[in-house]
């Protein structure tokens, strides 16, 4: 049972989830973000807020309480959306971020480190088939080295470590654009949704499961240095983004095959959740069709 943990990105939107989550179960919290703006994380005893990056390891280490901590979760990484998704400068920040936090786990004692990854590091693979690419692919490949870089360096100086791949999130706030969030939002305002051919597998998982795996993972006994996170329940794409029209009403809305394919392939293997099931247990609770459901009743709210 976990009692003291460090999370960054601590008030974004999985972040300030996550936060809420570890204190519902008397965690004390240290939450790190650049801001506490907006209100996502509440006041509490079992919370301590520091607003600062993660630039100064010095300064950092220096504000942290002194104590025992069971894990960092460490979800920090700019250019997550918008122009500096493509930016380089900015992904190869966020992976020197992710350094400073191994570095500074094995100073303090973390037991373990557990970081956010991403489905869309698996795009990399396609990377060599591509004549284009679109910002995405930068996000993609940065997370992927970060993955790389912080297991060789965790082995290296001896820091329990866990790369935690994202499936794709979806959840009632989350307004990052993503494929749901960006469906949900383009049916709202009465426009059509429009993509690719939507053929090749894919994989949502609803926000409060995702976040009962990370949790669990945080104080499981872990084998791996990597597990991914999804569903259990992968689908073709088409199907899911019919769903999504057919549940709002606006089937008609939903334009498959109106943007080129933008060559990028994933397969049913890579979203195998196997492994993290014989770790942690089943976590999954909410089907695709009851979160969007969810989503639907909260639009507008």
């Amino acid at each position: 049972m976990m009692k003291n943990v460090i999370v960054t990105g601590a008030n974004g939107f999985i972040g300030s989830t996550l936060v809420k989550k570890l204190v519902e179960h008397n965690v004390h919290v240290v939450a790190i973000d650049l801001t506490f703006e907006g209100g996502r994380i509440p006041d509490s005893d079992n919370i301590v807020k520091l607003a600062m990056g993660l630039d100064a390891p010095e300064q950092l280490m220096a504000q942290i309480p002194a104590g025992e901590y069971d894990a960092m979760y460490h979800l920090a990484w700019a250019g997550v959306n918008g122009p500096t998704k493509a930016d380089p400068q900015t992904q190869l920040h966020n992976i020197d971020m992710g350094i400073t936090c191994a570095k500074l786990c094995k100073t303090i004692g973390v037991k373990k480190l557990l970081c956010a990854g991403t489905v869309a590091e698996q795009a990399v693979h396609s990377l060599p088939n591509l004549s284009q690419t679109s910002g995405g692919m930068m996000y993609g490949v940065a997370k992927h080295c970060a993955h790389l870089m912080l297991e060789d360096y965790c082995k290296n100086i001896g820091q329990p470590f866990v790369w935690m791949q994202f499936s794709n999130i979806f959840g009632e706030t989350n307004k990052t654009g993503n494929l749901v969030s960006y469906t949900l939002g383009e049916l709202e305002k009465g426009n059509e949704a429009t993509f690719g051919p939507a053929a090749q597998p894919y994989d949502f998982i609803y926000v409060d499961d995702l976040l009962e795996a990370v949790y669990r993972l945080g104080s499981a006994e872990t084998s791996q240095s990597c597990y991914y996170i999804g569903s259990g329940s992968p689908r073709i794409l088409k199907d899911y983004l019919l769903t999504i029209g057919e549940l709002a009403g606006k089937k008609d809305k939903i334009g498959i095959g109106i943007r080129p394919d933008d060559g990028i392939r994933y397969s049913m293997d890579m979203f195998d959740t196997s492994a993290l099931k014989a770790a942690i247990g089943e976590y999954v609770s909410t089907s695709f069709e009851e979160g969007i459901r969810r989503c639907l009743s909260n639009q507008g709210n």
